[in-house]
């Protein structure tokens, strides 16, 4: 539900800036680019912002991905942003607080761990992924749909249903998918630029991080690591480690699998997958968000210390 009239307030701004969050997913930059090609529609000026670079994955087959990794605040131009996919405002990393100088934040989302940190917010946890939310805003503001926003809608959706296979997807996720497809969009092709094709450098990369596959005694819980020297080693960014973590979540007899990301600041960015348990309540206690079986949070501290913590508080996730 809106808390405000989102037709009227964009009638109040004519620059509209749009923010995704660190580390984007195919969700972050579907929406960001579908939402961006609604506002302009609507006569709006438009801008995309990411704190990082578009991972290879995506941007070696969307054409011409106009997300910006570099922010600064305009001066005396009233200026409407918002925040797409964040669960909180810590997901936009450096530009928090540039955008918080803007003159409105309208925060869009469907983690069912959103704080409701804008002035305006519409989180619905009960939809697949924020590219839904945005179909239905685009339907409701009655914005011609194009079959590149379809692309980029259906990018979103896919990604974070794994390609429709998740518990996540709904009799309304596919309905929305549906009419993404009769606008022209390949099924096939998307399926494949996303989850399929990976470069030889991340490939490499993966080898190495495989090597560092651990499991606890139970067997329920099995992890991976990478730190800052492998990824320069292959000239890969971090962006490229998402998927990773499936290959410890996919064993049989796992219920949680995490991944662990060391960086030089000395802070490790963790992720968590399940089956069946919730892990966003062990991501949330540790200062993070996300999804019932897919979840995150940064952590600091010694690289084998924040991996001891982790694995035992998920250990009394599945114990308990």
């Amino acid at each position: 539900m809106i808390d405000v009239d989102l037709e009227a307030l964009l009638q109040e701004y004519e620059q509209i800036h749009v923010f995704t969050h660190v580390r984007p997913d195919g969700d972050a930059i579907g929406s960001s680019l579908a939402w961006g090609k609604a506002l302009e529609q609507m006569g709006k000026k438009v801008r995309l912002f990411c704190p990082d670079d578009i991972p290879i994955k995506y941007s070696s087959f969307i054409p011409d991905i106009n997300i910006s990794s570099v922010y600064s605040p305009p001066e005396n131009t009233p200026t409407l942003a918002f925040a797409l996919d964040c669960s909180d405002l810590e997901r936009l990393d450096y530009m928090k607080e540039d955008v918080l100088r803007l003159d409105k934040l309208f925060n869009i989302d469907h983690h069912g761990t959103n704080v409701k940190f804008g002035d305006y917010n519409l989180v619905d946890p009960s939809a697949a992924a924020t590219g839904e939310i945005i179909y239905r805003l685009i339907e409701d503001l009655q914005i011609e749909l194009t079959t590149e926003m379809s692309l980029y809608l259906y990018i979103a959706l896919a990604s974070d249903t794994g390609s429709f296979k998740y518990e996540n997807t709904t009799p309304q996720t596919m309905y929305i998918a549906g009419k993404l497809l009769e606008k022209g969009v390949s099924p096939s092709f998307v399926s494949l630029k996303i989850f399929d094709e990976i470069s030889f450098s991340s490939f490499s990369l993966l080898r190495d991080c495989l090597q560092s596959l651990k499991m606890d005694k139970t067997g329920r819980i099995a992890w991976m690591s990478a730190d800052e020297g492998m990824l320069a080693r292959y000239r890969v960014a971090s962006s490229e480690l998402e998927g990773y973590i499936n290959y410890a979540k996919n064993i049989i007899g796992v219920e949680v699998g995490v991944f662990f990301y060391h960086t030089l600041s000395g802070e490790t960015r963790v992720g968590f997958r399940s089956k069946n348990v919730d892990v966003s309540s062990v991501a949330f206690s540790l200062g993070g968000g996300g999804h019932l079986r897919a979840a995150g949070c940064s952590v600091a501290g010694k690289p084998e210390e924040v991996e001891e913590m982790v694995i035992q508080k998920v250990s009394q996730l599945i114990s308990g």
